[in-house]
């Protein structure tokens, strides 16, 4: 087992771990939605990052307590180093964020704006800075649905056509990992350079984008430009997965 690195800086330790998981700054940058421009500065001693602590902890597979403070051993399982390879999950059971004032048992999602462009492939996202800027996602269900916290975006919803189930300003995360379409499932989908949030339907060979409030109807596909985001997986309090 790791021993305790209480007097190393948490520089240091982001450092340790990313070698240890042979993982570049860049790749890190990635996997916990942070810049590496954020990641560098943290481990010149710029900055001390107890902010980002969670979401570094969670892309590196290793203890926010660790992280953090140097308390206690690295990893999660019982010393094992972790690794990092293509398609892996970078997320260990049992990874909590422990900062004083976070959510127990909990992973924090990153509130986003989605930017969109008409004719468009992709998305661009802007940070939301309202309560603290994430959403907290219990472990347990990231767990059981087997997600990888860094592909999760938080945003809210936009308008009252997913009534009465979501309602304007209502938060919902979404999984950018999957964008395969499935009938009935929810998804934030760029039509014509807007997000939104849709049902898709399959009729025949139509894909339509339905609406749950029966005032507004639905809309075929292939009337715009159409691109899916990412699949609805949770709304606080529960997940949104399985076909309505």
């Amino acid at each position: 087992m790791l021993r305790d690195n209480i007097g190393m800086s948490i520089g240091a330790r982001i450092k340790q771990a990313r070698a240890a998981a042979k993982m570049t700054q860049i790749e890190l940058a990635s996997r916990s939605g942070l810049k590496q421009s954020t990641i560098s500065d943290l481990e010149v001693g710029k900055s001390q990052g107890t902010t980002t602590v969670a979401s570094l902890a969670a892309a590196l597979g290793v203890s926010p307590l660790w992280l953090e403070t140097g308390k206690g051993s690295m990893t999660l399982d019982q010393g094992a180093a972790p690794q990092s390879r293509e398609g892996d999950t970078p997320f260990l059971k049992g990874a909590v964020p422990v900062r004083i004032g976070d959510e127990p048992q909990t992973v924090p999602i990153r509130k986003v704006k989605l930017k969109l462009r008409a004719g468009v492939v992709g998305f661009e996202t802007e940070p939301m800075l309202e309560d603290g800027g994430v959403l907290h996602m219990p472990l347990a269900l990231i767990e059981q649905n087997q997600l990888t916290p860094h592909k999760l975006l938080a945003f809210a919803v936009k308008g009252c056509s997913m009534e009465p189930m979501l309602f304007e300003d209502d938060m919902v995360v979404i999984n950018t990992a999957d964008r395969e379409p499935r009938s009935r499932e929810l998804y934030a989908v760029n039509f014509n350079g807007e997000a939104c949030v849709k049902q898709l339907l399959l009729v025949g060979d139509q894909w339509y984008l339905n609406s749950l409030n029966p005032d507004v109807g639905r809309v075929n596909v292939r009337s715009g430009q159409c691109d899916i985001v990412g699949r609805v997986v949770y709304q606080p309090g529960r997940m949104v997965t399985g076909r309505l």
